[in-house]
């Protein structure tokens, strides 16, 4: 009887008992840091107690204790997360570009078309880029995904395609223009209306950068 039941939990298709409560593991997790995007950016992080979070993601308050020590660790770990994503999808396709400014181009593209797609998360970037609530080393784990844009900046001065001024300063107006690109686009229903902005949107930032 008992090689039966060996056998016929080694069938393929069959889903061991550890595998399943390793799923089930992840989702809890994901649950809570989808959960805790959403409350943070609609009540802050004083107005979100730990006790909202968990019974809003459907889980214990232990559970997300086991997860997050923390609702401190919880931000820092949803900070990190999200940076880093954006980061990932702002390189797509950059490389393919000859110049550092198409290639920077190429990149605002990207950040406008996540930051549309991703209302929420953008907004938490947004609401918390220099909150006290993010913890001093996941600010700067979150920023060390955007170093390269500095470079890319200089490349384009050495160049000769970028005005020759502070990199940082350039750097910073062409986040902050990405913001207000992404905030006007986003109100844009109509889909060839939208296009229309973001290229007409890019073309003013990077136009305004050129030598």
């Amino acid at each position: 009887m008992k090689r039966s039941e060996e056998k016929r939990s080694n069938r393929p298709g069959t889903v061991k008992r550890s595998d399943y409560e390793a799923g089930k593991s992840s989702d809890n997790r994901e649950k809570i840091l989808a959960t805790a995007l959403t409350l943070f950016t609609e009540r802050g992080f004083s107005g979100t107690p730990t006790s909202l979070i968990s019974k809003e993601a459907g889980v214990a308050t232990g559970t997300l204790f086991f997860y997050f020590t923390t609702k401190e660790e919880l931000i820092d770990t949803l900070y990190r997360h999200i940076k880093s994503e954006a980061a990932q999808v702002m390189c797509r396709d950059f490389g393919r570009e000859k110049t550092a400014i198409a290639k920077l181009r190429r990149i605002g593209f990207n950040a406008i078309e996540w930051g549309i797609e991703n209302p929420a998360k953008q907004k938490f970037m947004e609401q918390f880029a220099y909150s006290p609530f993010v913890s001093t080393n996941a600010h700067e784990e979150g920023m060390s995904h955007f170093l390269f844009l500095r470079d890319l900046v200089g490349d384009g001065i050495s160049e000769g395609t970028i005005r020759n001024i502070d990199p940082d300063l350039l750097f910073c107006m062409m986040a902050s223009s990405f913001s207000g690109l992404i905030a006007r686009a986003y109100t844009e229903k109509d889909p060839a209306r939208r296009k229309k902005i973001v290229n007409e949107g890019l073309d003013f930032i990077f136009n305004g950068m050129k030598t």
